[in-house]
């Protein structure tokens, strides 16, 4: 059986998914079926229907505006918590809304299906980047040792 960390990981990364897939889905022709998935499965788990329909209506218009990269880029976060705050009070969603982010993925052109990330670092800095899941870091750098040479020279 699953301890609650592992539940836990695995409804954060569902939510992630399902957000980045709905946020994905917007001005695309697989919206329509995003957002009757998605308005069904708020609405089954008890909330308005017609509050959800609204509120996805009005983030698809952000998305088509000017600023759409990054309307897409804001909206990912709330959904992700929306989803999370629903897998948490609703664990017997998570089938549901998987069968539903693959239905809607089949659905996405090519180019909205694949995320592009550029990380640069500079002067001895360190980037950990991960998209759609959980990074864990214990320690950053390695103990330093009489034998390193010293970059500072």
């Amino acid at each position: 059986m699953p301890d609650a960390q592992n539940m836990q990981q695995v409804a954060e990364t569902l939510a992630m998914t399902g957000a980045s897939t709905l946020v994905a889905a917007m001005a695309t022709d697989a919206w329509q079926a995003g957002r009757g998935g998605f308005a069904r499965l708020f609405h089954r788990r008890g909330n308005g229907l017609r509050e959800i329909e609204t509120q996805l209506d009005n983030d698809a218009a952000l998305v088509t505006g000017e600023d759409a990269a990054a309307a897409r880029e804001a909206l990912i976060g709330p959904w992700r918590l929306r989803l999370l705050r629903l897998l948490r009070e609703h664990p017997g969603a998570a089938p549901e809304l998987t069968e539903l982010i693959d239905r809607i993925r089949e659905r996405l052109p090519e180019d909205s299906r694949r995320w592009t990330q550029n990380v640069h670092t500079h002067d001895h800095s360190v980037a950990n980047v991960v998209q759609g899941g959980n990074q864990y870091n214990q320690y950053m750098d390695r103990p330093r040792t009489n034998g390193d040479a010293d970059d500072e020279a």
